[in-house]
Order: structure tokens, then sequence, then C-alpha cells
């Protein structure tokens, strides 16, 4: 399955939700830094990215666990590529 294709109560992952940001962000934006969150109550991955030199900060969930960590995993063997890639990979199910 592609990571533009995950969906989490039929909402698209990816992109993720960025915060903080007023207008959409460019083709060129590089993925910088991933971190997972996994505690007993909450599960999500970190998302730093930077578009033209303003800094993202975003979040993406899944209901499913192990989709999470393959994600996680996936994101984080591609820090520095365009996010406009990350979106065509492939990650186990």
């Amino acid at each position: 399955m592609r990571v533009r294709e995950l969906k989490s109560k039929e909402l698209p992952v990816w992109p993720p939700y960025w915060t903080m940001r007023d207008k959409g962000v460019g083709k060129g934006a590089v993925l910088l830094n991933v971190r997972l969150h996994n505690d007993t109550v909450l599960k999500y991955i970190c998302i730093e990215a930077d578009d033209a030199g303003h800094k993202l900060r975003g979040i993406t969930m899944l209901g499913n666990p192990r989709h999470l960590e393959s994600l996680y995993y996936t994101l984080s063997q591609h820090i520095g590529k365009p996010l406009a890639e990350i979106g065509d990979l492939e990650i186990r199910s």
C-alpha cells in the first residue's frame, strides 16, 4: 500500500495535518525528522519538514498500530526526501 493511500476513519493520513500553517505546502518541501509517540492512550507520528525555509510541524495517526509503526519506519528511512515523493512509497501492511 502506498503512503498516500493510508486512511484513518476514512480520512487520508498523507500529507500530514500541519499545525500552524496558513497556506499550502510547496512541492519542494522536504522531510526533516519523524518521532513516534506511542503511549497507552495516544499513538501518532510527529513530522517535521522544511518548505523553502519555513519549518512545518505536523502529526499523522492511524488506528492500526502495526500500520503506524510501518509508516514510521518508512518515513525514518527517507529523511531529506521531498514530501511529494514520500506519498508514493510503499509500506508493509
